[in-house]
């Protein structure tokens, strides 16, 4: 994938779906990180992410293959942002839908090309709201043979 193939899927939108996050998961998460369980159905921060990377209508796979790579390439999670408007409750569907907010194409003195790509993931209640935005970076390392 060259640069301007790259520049080409900002605004590109994932099918999106549908997310219910039942309250067994919270309390194994919850469990599992060590936090206090909640009486009162509302979902760690961290389920937010689970959600949201269920819900976008791709696998992971799919994914990385919007932007010319794969899974044995070695893409990485750079980093992941979620900004709550409402908190996510158990037992609530959600409208999930998703769209490439950013994608660049860096060079590292050490770590040679790769890109960065954001998506905006937005969790959307019953109420028509967006209840959460979460924006994940995924990393991609680009190998020999790519248009620098």
């Amino acid at each position: 994938m060259d640069e301007d193939e790259l520049a080409a899927t900002v605004g590109r939108r994932f099918p999106g779906g549908r997310a219910r996050i039942e309250p067994h998961v919270d309390w194994l998460l919850r469990d599992a990180l060590g936090c206090a369980q909640a009486a009162d159905g509302v979902l760690h921060p961290t389920v937010a992410f689970l959600a949201a990377q269920g819900g976008v209508g791709l696998g992971l796979e799919e994914v990385f293959a919007m932007f010319g790579a794969s899974s044995a390439d070695g893409p990485m999670l750079g980093e992941w942002s979620v900004d709550f408007a409402r908190p996510l409750r158990a037992d609530v569907e959600y409208a999930v839908r998703a769209v490439v907010e950013s994608a660049i194409r860096k060079r590292g003195a050490r770590t040679g090309v790769f890109d960065l790509v954001t998506a905006l993931i937005e969790i959307v209640g019953p109420d028509g709201e967006v209840h959460a935005a979460v924006r994940p970076t995924y990393v991609f390392p680009r190998r020999a043979g790519v248009v620098a």
